[in-house]
């Protein structure tokens, strides 16, 4: 599995924004990533960035940074940026102008981490935020929303499903 090429979606748009969405339907189609496809197709990089930024960086409940939607402003999330910031240079993720708990950074730790590591990022974080998100989104009918939802699948992929105690797999 490649978060990786996800990361290029929810960092602010550049010139080669609708390359990596094409890349993104390309390894993993679905409905959701075909719509966000016809969605912003035809829209130039300009306007990419415009419905972006009004998108992510205006509103505290569709914020791309995961620690927001999971502890608020609060000193938890101070500790949680910290612990992010460890693990990104542990596995070499370049951090850019967002903080360390942005979408954009930890879509690309998970890609890093050992399996034991990453499943807990993924079960105990990057889930619950990105079903923070998507409600959020929900309520503004973003065009983005589509979006999220594939990459909400992705990243659920990669927890494995626990069998309920007393079941046998």
């Amino acid at each position: 599995m490649n978060l990786s090429r996800w990361a290029a979606l929810l960092a602010y748009p550049s010139k080669d924004y609708h390359a990596s969405a094409r890349a993104c339907l390309a390894a993993a189609p679905s409905a959701e990533m075909e719509e966000f496809l016809r969605t912003i197709d035809g829209l130039p990089v300009e306007a990419l960035q415009e419905l972006f930024t009004q998108t992510f960086d205006w509103n505290p409940e569709t914020t791309l940074d995961i620690g927001w939607h999971l502890f608020g402003e609060n000193y938890d999330r101070g500790d949680f940026l910290v612990q992010l910031r460890s693990a990104l240079r542990a596995h070499e993720v370049p951090e850019s102008q967002e903080l360390p708990d942005h979408f954009s950074h930890v879509l690309q730790l998970i890609d890093r981490m050992p399996e034991e590591e990453r499943t807990d990022l993924v079960r105990k974080h990057a889930l619950p935020a990105i079903g923070k998100l998507r409600e959020g989104l929900a309520k503004t009918e973003s065009p983005f929303l589509p979006l999220v939802v594939a990459l909400n699948k992705e990243i659920a992929e990669l927890v494995p499903e626990t069998v309920p105690a007393g079941e046998k797999s």
